[in-house]
């Protein structure tokens, strides 16, 4: 049996340079081991079988999606090892390492080869301002960009475009739903302890940044960013819920309201759900995995719906499958609570030839 590798210095990490490592005693023969790879000329990563981080979503593309960003960040940490201080990461990568949803399409690899010899990885991006000129290394796309089209922030030790500038750069590969989908992650304002609503401008950028930097300078995709902005809203919490709500407006339905608290008639907190309808007491909520898996919140949810549908509301319950690969059917579902509930949709809107 091949002998196993000896332990690495701790300090080091998952992923280092080799300057580091040969300062920590680290010897040539160990930095070859084949517990190794060298996804940068100078850096070595530890190597680990690919793990699909949890999430809301059971959509299988959306899980690679999942893996494949989770790649893109930890090749764009290793590269940071022995990345210039002028340089900074920027568009996909960007948006990996704030971690927002991105289809699965614009992770994918472009080349035939990759730097770390895996099949199906992207290269990362890394911007630098002009007039300099970026890193020619293999596995690395550089953006030359003007100044004014940027804002820089450091995250982890890393300097990154902030999540409006990422979020306007996108606009170069993709639509203006997934401009919408990841406008909305960027928004949210996440819930604190005891489910507290979060404050207004607790995300990661709010409405009037996105706004700013869609119209910061000239921006390839900006007409896409315009199209985009109105549709964009801070109660999503999920890809799922924004592709429902926009299916449902589309079709002609009222607009839900977003992460609704539910009250009692004391106003005491029963819980809180994705969408609603007030107005017709039609609750809708998007089961992700860890409302299966587990008990505790299984348990929750139990409680919830009971109380909610003893107060008169009419619970619509969905999870990824009734919105991939089409969120037509759980429209009609939305559409038939509503009608029962006494809503009359509007006369058939004008198509324009």
């Amino acid at each position: 049996m091949p002998r196993r590798p000896s332990p690495l210095p701790p300090p080091l990490g998952d992923t280092f340079s080799v300057r580091a490592a040969r300062e920590a005693g680290v010897t040539g023969a160990r930095l070859r081991a084949r517990d190794l790879e060298s996804p940068f000329s100078g850096v070595r990563r530890l190597r680990k079988p690919d793990e699909v981080p949890q999430d809301h979503d059971d959509s299988p593309t959306a899980a690679c999606a999942r893996v494949a960003t989770a790649r893109l960040v930890s090749t764009a940490h290793a590269y940071g090892t022995v990345m210039s201080e002028e340089a900074f990461f920027c568009h996909v990568t960007a948006a990996a390492i704030w971690g927002l949803p991105l289809p699965l399409r614009v992770l994918r690899m472009e080349s035939r080869s990759s730097p770390t010899g895996t099949r199906g990885e992207r290269p990362i991006d890394v911007g630098v301002r002009l007039p300099r000129r970026g890193p020619r290394v293999s596995g690395v796309r550089t953006h030359r960009l003007a100044g004014e089209l940027l804002s820089v922030r450091e995250v982890g030790g890393r300097r990154v475009t902030s999540p409006a500038t990422t979020w306007a750069q996108l606009a170069e590969e993709l639509t203006v739903d997934e401009l919408i989908i990841v406008g909305d992650a960027i928004v949210h304002q996440p819930r604190g302890r005891n489910a507290i609503k979060g404050a207004p401008g607790s995300g990661l950028a709010t409405l009037d940044q996105l706004a700013a930097a869609a119209t910061a300078g000239r921006r390839t995709g900006v007409e896409k960013l315009r199209q985009a902005l109105p549709h964009i809203r801070a109660g999503s919490m999920s890809p799922p819920e924004t592709q429902l709500r926009l299916a449902a407006t589309r079709a002609g339905l009222p607009e839900p309201a977003l992460d609704f608290d539910v009250l009692d008639p004391s106003g005491a907190m029963i819980g809180f759900t994705e969408l609603a309808y007030p107005r017709w007491m039609i609750l809708i909520e998007f089961e992700g995995d860890h409302h299966r898996v587990s008990r505790a919140q299984w348990d929750r949810d139990i409680e919830k719906h009971a109380r909610c549908v003893e107060l008169g509301w009419n619970v619509l319950r969905f999870t990824g499958r009734h919105v991939y690969p089409t969120p037509e059917p759980a429209v009609a579902r939305i559409r038939a609570a509503l009608v029962r509930a006494g809503w009359h949709p509007g006369p058939e809107p004008r198509i324009a030839r």
